[in-house]
């Protein structure tokens, strides 16, 4: 009877730990659903958005030398920074023979780089011209490509770092994402709706790729780090 009742208990904490981890999620994913469809269906429609200009201007107002140089720097974590982040984050993880975690981050980002291509192709958006940008782009507009990036690069290693119970640096890591999204909009190469595009469908790509990973890796929750 006692093996009984702590075989019920460990059960029981299971189920809750279950519930505290994918029920946030499953909210978090449902949510990222509903904002992409709605965001895309009024870009697809040519519709736009009341707030998308207004929010620009407000942020635009807040302009100054240093923190045009400093969004700049900011921006290119999207990318130059992205990329060679994931290139030095593969060579640690090769040396500890942590092959699954290098998969799975080059298809969470290089996946996220073609979905993006594609929907940019698709929806075709032009760039805004609300005020001079601080950058030039020649692709389209929505969505955000360097927010999709940051979203699956730096929340992959978020992820990775919280679920190894270093909660501090998977929270410094994953505020890179909102100020790459914030430069974005403040340098006038996207609407605020771009932005809030890339961060849906990064967050629903990043999802997926994360609970294969972890069905295929179940102990990818235990990895020691350093």
């Amino acid at each position: 009877m006692p093996l009984h009742r702590a075989d019920k208990s460990r059960q029981r904490r299971q189920f809750l730990h279950a519930l505290r981890v994918w029920l946030p999620a499953l909210l978090l994913v449902t949510a990222a659903t509903a904002v992409f469809i709605d965001l895309a269906g009024n870009v697809w429609l040519r519709e736009g958005f009341g707030w998308d200009i207004p929010l620009m201007q407000a942020i635009h107002s807040y302009s100054a030398p240093w923190l045009d140089a400093l969004m700049i720097g900011i921006t290119h974590l999207g990318t130059y920074g992205a990329g060679l982040t994931g290139i030095g984050v593969s060579l640690w993880m090769w040396n500890r023979h942590d092959r699954m975690h290098i998969w799975a981050l080059w298809i969470s980002f290089g996946g996220a780089v073609v979905i993006n291509a594609a929907l940019k192709l698709l929806f075709a958006r032009p760039r805004p011209t609300v005020f001079p940008p601080l950058m030039a782009e020649i692709s389209y507009s929505f969505p955000s490509g360097h927010t999709i990036a940051a979203v699956t690069l730096y929340g992959f290693l978020a992820l990775l770092l919280w679920h190894n119970r270093r909660w501090l640096q998977g929270l410094l890591v994953a505020l890179i994402i909102p100020l790459v999204a914030l430069s974005r909009v403040y340098l006038g190469v996207h609407y605020p709706s771009d932005v809030l595009g890339a961060l849906a469908i990064g967050i629903l790509w990043l999802a997926l790729v994360w609970a294969i990973h972890l069905r295929f890796h179940e102990n990818a929750t235990h990895v020691p780090l350093p």
